[in-house]
């Protein structure tokens, strides 16, 4: 049963290696730098066109977007509990943030970051970074309220699943939008948490090339 992940250091791939380290998954990493093209690469992109990383590849069968990854990996992994799979009402919960973080706050980001992806238009690019960051905000401040509200300080029930490492993902990208994370103390202290955790530091130290990136 062969996985590799293609990841990237700072991208949205944090959410499945974090998701793999807490598995104890036997994968193979490939850690593209996106700074010097490694995505524009002809051999990455035969393996995914779109040229956008995170990219799976279970056996074969190539699998991106996160939602998708992360259900992979869920359910290959069902002792781990990285998705409340036991529990519809939780497990749809877990859904619908993913699917939130994936077509809205990242969206967000990406009107900030990459405009040119939306239009040509320079005037045009301006109002997108403006909306983007505004969005962002709007994004950050919704995370804060349910992590705020949250007993277990976990973002889907009482425990960690892989919906939080995708959240820190957003929280990274905040000083690059010169966000003060400060103002966020509930979203700050998830963060934090995150760090803390084994699995988190493994990814952490496989995106910045600081740990052997290959099957252990």
């Amino acid at each position: 049963m062969a996985l590799t992940l293609y990841f990237a250091p700072g991208a949205s791939s944090l959410a499945p290696l974090a998701a793999l380290e807490e598995a104890g998954a036997d994968y193979n990493g490939v850690r593209l730098v996106l700074a010097d093209q490694d995505q524009r690469r002809p051999e990455f992109l035969s393996i995914s066109p779109r040229g956008r990383v995170p990219v799976l590849v279970a056996d074969g069968q190539v699998i991106t977007e996160n939602v998708a990854i992360l259900t992979a990996i869920a359910h290959r992994y069902p002792d781990v509990s990285l998705l409340p799979l036991e529990a519809p009402s939780l497990l749809a919960r877990a859904y619908e943030l993913i699917g939130w973080f994936a077509s809205g706050v990242h969206i967000a980001f990406a009107e900030v970051f990459r405009p040119e992806r939306f239009t040509d238009d320079d005037t045009a690019k301006a109002a997108l970074k403006q909306g983007g960051r505004r969005n962002v905000l709007l994004a950050f401040d919704e995370i804060e309220a349910i992590l705020r509200d949250s007993p277990s300080g976990w973002l889907v029930g009482d425990r960690f699943t892989a919906v939080d490492p995708y959240a820190l993902v957003f929280w990274r990208w905040a000083e690059r939008l010169e966000i003060d994370t400060a103002d966020y103390p509930a979203f700050t202290r998830h963060a934090r948490r995150l760090f803390d955790r084994p699995a988190v530091q493994r990814a952490v130290a496989r995106e910045t090339g600081k740990a052997p990136v290959g099957a252990d």
